[in-house]
């Protein structure tokens, strides 16, 4: 501004008197207000670029690693920093290095996959794959495999744990999916893939697609199986049933062979005789037959005779 007071003054020194020579003279008031502008467009540029300065700074450096997470930080001057995992929080580093984040809780995949049965059966099979990262080794698994090992590791080598299993079965076998075989194959791929940096917590199969007449037969031959389990079932009840009657004759048997011991004419004489006095002085209507039978009893007859 006081170069520009100094230059106004000077041209007012060295300028004719009104407008002479037909020179324009320039009003103060429109020097003064162009400057202005200026200067403050110039400010409000600078001010915008420092901002945005700032802003890639504070990106760049502020890293927050979030609740299930780990971060292993690369150093642009001395490479991946293999003493140090980061936990969760928030990290500052430098704006040159990176911070590259994991998630160290178990996450499932599901794939589709085609393989040969040991008969030459084509299969395909439906898995879910649940796995995890192992965080103590989080720095030798990003300088080795990196963040892509889902591809590169975990389901390459589940599919080769799956086609060595299968190939090695009976379609049958497979179809049903015994414990036994899907055991074989958690163990294996776990096995393979801890070797590279990963746990794998479980294999299971979704399902088992095979040609339409082999599964027609192997269902057949499962409810066949099914079916005999069931007459074996039936005939262990019928035996014990029969088990069950036998006892329960010898009881029946043991019983009337101890009343017969203990029944003698004279008792048998004494409850007719009581039987006789009752039915006597029943108000029921009746017929009474007095014989001299072998035991002496009268012979009674009802309406119904």
């Amino acid at each position: 501004m006081t170069n520009l007071w100094h230059r106004f003054h000077e041209w007012r020194r060295r300028a004719p008197d009104d407008q002479s020579d037909g020179l324009e003279v320039v009003e103060l008031d429109e020097v003064v207000v162009s400057r202005p502008w200026r200067a403050r467009a110039r400010f409000t540029l600078a001010s915008l670029a420092v901002a945005i300065l700032v802003l890639f700074i504070f990106e760049r450096s502020v890293v927050p690693v979030k609740s299930g997470q780990a971060g292993v930080l690369f150093q642009y001057f001395t490479g991946t920093k293999m003493e140090k995992i980061y936990a969760e929080g928030v990290h500052i580093i430098w704006p040159w290095d990176r911070m590259f984040i994991y998630n160290t809780r178990l996450e499932t995949t599901e794939r589709q996959f085609e393989f040969l049965s040991r008969e030459g059966l084509s299969l395909v099979v439906h898995v879910a794959i649940r796995y995890r990262v192992d965080v103590r080794l989080l720095p030798l698994l990003h300088t080795q495999i990196g963040p892509d090992y889902l591809n590169k590791i975990v389901v390459p080598q589940t599919q080769a744990v799956l086609r060595r299993a299968i190939g090695l079965n009976d379609a049958e076998q497979v179809y049903s999916s015994k414990p036994s075989f899907l055991e074989g194959i958690a163990d294996n791929s776990l096995t393979e893939a801890a070797r590279n940096y990963i746990l794998i917590d479980d294999v299971m199969l979704r399902s088992v697609e095979l040609p339409q007449a082999i599964r027609g037969a192997i269902e057949r031959k499962q409810t066949l199986a099914e079916d005999e389990k069931s007459y074996v079932s039936r005939l262990e009840i019928e035996r014990k049933e029969a088990d069950r009657k036998l006892i329960e004759a010898k009881g029946i048997q043991a019983y009337q062979e101890t009343i017969r011991q203990s029944l003698t004419a004279d008792l048998l004489r004494w409850q007719g005789i009581q039987a006789t006095r009752e039915l006597a002085a029943s108000p029921n209507a009746k017929s009474i037959v007095i014989g001299a039978g072998k035991d002496g009893l009268p012979l009674i007859l009802g309406g119904d005779r």
